[in-house]
This record gives C-alpha cells, sequence and structure tokens, in this order.
C-alpha cells in the first residue's frame, strides 16, 4: 500500500515492475512493540520519533496492534516515503506484522508458520538496483518449553529462502543462548560478528524498568536478531534503539518491553549483484493488507 495524499487515505498500489539506482548500502530495523495497552499510544508515538531521525530503508515490526498500525501510518514521513505491508487483527491475534519500505518491493509474502501462538514471516523482495534482497521480517514462538518448535520454525525459515542468494531475517526469535547452535552458515548472526564482547540484550530489566515492572522478575536476553546471508553484502554497523525513557515525567516506562535494532549493510565492492526475478506469490492471511 502506498498514501495518495489526493484522497487521504492508504490505497492498494502496484508491485513496479522495475527499480532504480544500485543502492550501496540498506538500513534496516526491527521493533517488537508490544501489544499491551499499557501507555500504548505514548509508547507508538515514541517509537516512530526514534526512526524518523533514521529514515531506515525497511522497518519491520512485530505485536503489531490496529491501533499501533493507525500510528504508525498516521506520521507524515512515513507517509510520504515508504510502502507498506502488513498482516494486522484478523488471524494475526496480538502478534501483527508490518513492514515499511521506502525502496521498491517487486514481491511481497506472507507465510503462517507451524505455531502454537499465532506466528508467521512476512517477506519482501526489496529492489536494490538491477538486484533483489530479501528481506524476512520473523516472529518466533515463545516460551522456553517451546524451543523445539522454534526449532522447526527456524527450519522452515530457512528453508524457504533457500533459493534467494542475499536474504536478511531481521525479528523477534524469541531464542535463548542455547539455541544460538541453530544458526548455522550461511547466515551470520550480526550481533555477534560486529561486537562480540557485548551482550546486546534486547529484554534487559536493568536498564528497562518497564518490563521488570510487568513482569516483576529480571531477564537479560537476545531475543531480537539480525540474520545475514549471501555474498553480495556485509553487515558493517548494528546497534539497539529505545534504550531510554519515552519522556522525563515517564521514567518507567519505555517504548516497549524489547529494544528495537538498527542495522547497516554495505555492498561488497566487486561483487555480483543477484538477477531480480520473483521467488514468490503474494499469499494473504485474514488481515493482510498489501
Amino acid at each position: 500500500m502506498a498514501f495518495d495524499p489526493d484522497r487521504d487515505r492508504w490505497v492498494d498500489a502496484p508491485l513496479p515492475a522495475t527499480g532504480g539506482h544500485p543502492c550501496d548500502h540498506v538500513t534496516l530495523t526491527t521493533y517488537n512493540v508490544w501489544f499491551d495497552d499499557f501507555h500504548a499510544a505514548r509508547r507508538h508515538r515514541a517509537i516512530t520519533d526514534l526512526l524518523e531521525p533514521i529514515r531506515p530503508d525497511v522497518m519491520v515490526f512485530q505485536e503489531v496492534t490496529p491501533a499501533a498500525l493507525a500510528t504508525l501510518l498516521s506520521r507524515p514521513w512515513i507517509r510520504a516515503h515508504y510502502r507498506s505491508a502488513s498482516v494486522v487483527g484478523g488471524d494475526a491475534g496480538n502478534y501483527g506484522m508490518v513492514l515499511l519500505t521506502r525502496l521498491p518491493v517487486t514481491a511481497v509474502t506472507y507465510v503462517p508458520l507451524p505455531t502454537q501462538l499465532s506466528r508467521g514471516i512476512l517477506v519482501a523482495d526489496v529492489d536494490v538496483g538491477a538486484s533483489v534482497l530479501r528481506v524476512c521480517s520473523a516472529h518466533l514462538d515463545s516460551g522456553k518449553r517451546r524451543d523445539r518448535l522454534r526449532a522447526r520454525q527456524l527450519r522452515r525459515i530457512f528453508g524457504l529462502l533457500r533459493p534467494a542468494p542475499d536474504a536478511v531475517i531481521l525479528g523477534d526469535f524469541n531464542m535463548r543462548n542455547a539455541e544460538d547452535r541453530r544458526i548455522v552458515a550461511p547466515y551470520r548472526d550480526v550481533w555477534p560478528s560486529l561486537h562480540p564482547k557485548e551482550p546486546g540484550y534486547t529484554e534487559d530489566t536493568t536498564i528497562n524498568h518497564m518490563r521488570y515492572d510487568m513482569k516483576d522478575k529480571h531477564r537479560h536476553v537476545r531475543f531480537d536478531r539480525v540474520l545475514v546471508k549471501g555474498g553480495a553484502w556485509s553487515a558493517t554497523e548494528i546497534d539497539l534503539l529505545g534504550t531510554e525513557p519515552v519522556s522525563p515525567d515517564l521514567p518507567r516506562v519505555f517504548p516497549s518491553d524489547h529494544f528495537g535494532i538498527r542495522c547497516r549493510l554495505d555492498h561488497r565492492p566487486g561483487a555480483v549483484r543477484a538477477p531480480r526475478r520473483r521467488w514468490y506469490s503474494s499469499r494473504r492471511a485474514a488481515g493482510a493488507t498489501f
């Protein structure tokens, strides 16, 4: 979808047949925005305020409710520069997904995963100029007891993305450290690759007092991740978003119970760009809007 200023609303927009100039770098962000109603409007605005100066090329979000989607799609900078694909409400329940891109998209697909919690992946083929970078927003099932289900989900995702020479999987993996062994070549886990001495916790109650207040227990985990495969793109930067309260007057309210992630990929000099082709046809679920 794209925003039509003449009609003052988001409308279905055809996928472009061709793209623009080749990109030397791509910036992506992922954010689990937390479906809870707790200060939701303030938190959602804070997330968009964090992202506005960054203006990522591609943004993905998890746990998106209809109210959160409305906030995202109401922001003038998003309306002016981005296209939207979303699976919100309906079968998705509290676990809606949104992808916003200011780069051309040649195909977009939602694929339900084997799940106990209405989880799936939202996949877009992003045209980076004479080639495609497949971007996959993922949200795996949560809970320690669902580790085998997460393994099955991850294998499913890897299998679906196998035909794509260059791909990024980013989102909320809900994986503990013991599950890291399931991330195998050709995928690279960006945070430990670039910051091997930093834990990169995306749920951290030492910092995020809201997370502690809501659950009444401490947690330090790196649930949210960025995985990259392919020879054309190299991850050069990764950092956390939303590590400060939404405002001084609400010192124990953070944008989400998760921190977001920003990642930059640089095109490797001399790397051959994969030819553009449509790897998926669009597939809709109840509540899906592309």
